[in-house]
């Protein structure tokens, strides 16, 4: 309900375009949820800042990636992602934590909710240069949804269901961004290495 829905079929660069418009033009009080597998790409990590800069909300729940298949993991690449983005917004990126337990929190999506609609996108892609720049073959959806309308008010309440710190049932779902805290350089330039020249798991 709430009125009509338009949803566009997008891969590879086209999801990088579509993300980073959607994105760089919010504005202050426009909010932007994002519930991530891997977040590394550096067009995005720069927007997300800059949008939280500008007064825009930016929550996004993050994989700790200490899980993979049985192995376990170092916390590259989202971890020193996150602190960077906390740094680079001055702490206004609000990151909280999926408590995994052996799985992995393998979802991928962005939802920018605007004075009159909800733009959400879904899919495959990871937000990480192999992912977007066309190494991968991706596939998502990207809807536009009236931001009153059903599809907008369920999405937000998935979303806050994961985020609410309060309630007992949501610390079952993430922990907050200092459990996983990560401010190690060698990580983190490990990390930007990685994600430049592509050899890499995200």
């Amino acid at each position: 309900g709430g009125g009509p829905l338009t949803v566009q079929f997008l891969t590879e660069g086209a999801i990088a375009d579509a993300t980073l418009e959607a994105i760089e033009t919010t504005l202050a009080g426009d909010a932007i949820d994002l519930a991530r597998f891997y977040l590394a790409e550096r067009r995005h990590v720069e927007a997300l800042a800059a949008a939280a800069m500008r007064g825009v909300e930016v929550r996004i729940v993050l994989d700790p990636n200490k899980d993979a298949f049985g192995h376990i993991k170092d916390g590259l690449p989202n971890r020193p992602v996150a602190a960077e983005l906390r740094q680079l917004s001055g702490d206004r990126v609000q990151v909280r934590w999926y408590r995994t337990h052996g799985e992995q929190f393998h979802v991928k999506l962005i939802a920018v909710r605007r004075s009159n609609d909800l733009w959400l996108c879904l899919g495959s892609a990871n937000l990480t240069r192999r992912n977007l720049d066309d190494f991968n073959l991706e596939a998502n959806l990207a809807i536009t949804a009236p931001v009153h309308g059903t599809l907008a008010r369920e999405v937000r309440h998935w979303f806050d269901t994961l985020w609410r710190a309060e309630s007992a049932e949501a610390l079952e779902y993430t922990a907050d961004f200092s459990v996983y805290e990560d401010q190690s350089r060698i990580r983190y330039w490990r990390y930007r290495i990685m994600e430049a020249t592509g050899l890499s798991t995200f």
